[in-house]
């Protein structure tokens, strides 16, 4: 994709208005360059100006708090206050009041670039993503508080930056995700562990195979969201420590780290890098503070779709942003190597593949998760649903713990994507069989 304001304008107005800064930015730095001598040309920070001395910023926390521990020395402005908001974000939970903040600038520019350079020396980076990656979707997150949050209120600097069009199951990626799918195809991301279940990644062209949704997926009937007083599937978690233990690089974006299991990624791979000195450690990317801001390797108080934008620039990615598209087959039915299970068929199998019917009226069965061997079947296919690109069935509810589970009826959409991973042999295991 080649950015500009007008191809961005499809995404919100704010980051089509963000991208137009800085081209003006980056052509006056150009110009100035040109008239600056080598010997005068130095890069320095610029002392604040009686302005910006009376602006509000974050206080009476070290410089690992505000900037990661490789932004300690480099005096780096701190961030600036963008909503004040003495609300804690996760009630109950581990996490810190609701304040919102911003970088100056000058110090994103050069924190991008720090972000830049970890990716490219990292062999192994796993992205760990909460609801704030999503909330420029249109879909809220939990933390955010009080109409003038500039990420869910109702004020012009959040507005601008939501769509008011399609939300919920028809809700379309953000530019980070576009962003976060070019860095796994550039080999730079090799894992995404996915707090949301929104379907965002898949849809920004993420292979659902390299995709852990740990919480639940609304677009995988095996996998339902998980309560608060839920459990996590065991093949999950599992992937999930196996992650944790190979991950030399955490990149962190939406999440409040309150305290959820899985949060522990990144607290680990921060810990071998502060008390160890392996691997690169963590970036957290977000408006507000988390109880792992000072052993974070970079700390970034921004909107995540504008650092991403920005980190596309530096590193020169061609970011494609075209919606994920679903090539259902003429009858609905597709060959898969699995066998009536849901299990993957060996190389050396000498069984057929499976042919999983999911015409309209077609018998499934669950293979997983807290419904697993639910019976129900498909009630609209690809075709007949908005967007096209899931299928809608229906079981028991499947919900853990739910006074209603495996009793009521209840509906749950079948991305697209899994079938065709499924279809390419890239699933361990299948959602659904036919019964």
């Amino acid at each position: 994709m080649n950015l500009t304001s007008s191809s961005l304008s499809q995404f919100n107005v704010g980051l089509s208005q963000f991208f137009a800064k800085e081209m003006v930015r980056r052509t006056k730095q150009e110009t100035k360059e040109t008239k600056e001598t080598k010997e005068t040309h130095k890069k320095k920070t610029p002392e604040p100006t009686p302005i910006q001395a009376t602006i509000k910023r974050m206080e009476n926390v070290k410089e690992a708090h505000m900037h990661g521990r490789l932004g300690v020395g480099k005096k780096w402005c701190a961030p600036r206050i963008a909503h004040a908001c003495n609300k804690e974000a996760r009630p109950g939970y581990a996490s810190m009041p609701a304040h919102e903040y911003t970088e100056e600038p000058s110090v994103l520019l050069e924190k991008v670039r720090v972000l830049a350079d970890l990716l490219r020396a990292s062999e192994h980076c796993v992205v760990y993503t909460g609801a704030g990656i999503s909330t420029a979707s249109g879909i809220d997150d939990y933390a955010s508080k009080g109409t003038a949050s500039i990420a869910t209120g109702k004020s012009s600097a959040s507005v601008k930056y939501r769509p008011k069009g399609k939300k919920g199951l028809n809700a379309e990626p953000t530019f980070a995700h576009y962003t976060v799918s070019e860095l796994y195809r550039q080999g730079m991301v090799q894992n995404w562990l996915q707090q949301n279940h929104d379907g965002l990644p898949q849809k920004s062209g993420y292979p659902q195979s390299a995709l852990n949704e740990i919480h639940g997926g609304w677009f995988d009937p095996s996998n339902p969201v998980v309560p608060m007083n839920g459990s996590l599937r065991d093949d999950f978690y599992s992937w999930m420590i196996e992650e944790e233990e190979r991950a030399d690089l955490v990149l962190t974006m939406g999440t409040s780290l309150c305290g959820m299991n899985a949060d522990r990624i990144v607290s680990t791979a921060s810990n071998k890098f502060c008390q160890l000195g392996v691997g690169l450690g963590s970036v957290i990317i977000g408006f507000q503070q988390t109880t792992l801001d000072t052993i974070s390797s970079l700390r970034i108080f921004a909107r995540i779709d504008e650092v991403m934008l920005l980190l596309a620039l530096e590193m020169k990615l061609n970011v494609p942003t075209t919606p994920y598209t679903f090539t259902p087959t003429k009858n609905q039915v597709y060959n898969v190597p699995y066998d009536n299970n849901g299990c993957k068929l060996s190389p050396s199998s000498t069984q057929p593949m499976m042919k999983l019917n999911l015409q309209r009226g077609a018998k499934l069965r669950l293979t997983g998760g807290p419904g697993k061997g639910y019976q129900g079947h498909v009630v609209r296919t690809s075709t007949q649903n908005e967007g096209k690109y899931s299928f809608t069935c229906q079981f028991p509810c499947t919900r853990e713990n739910s006074k209603h589970q495996g009793k009521r009826p209840s509906l749950y959409s079948l991305g697209g994507w899994m079938i065709e991973a499924a279809c390419r042999g890239e699933l361990k295991m299948l959602p659904v069989v036919n019964c």
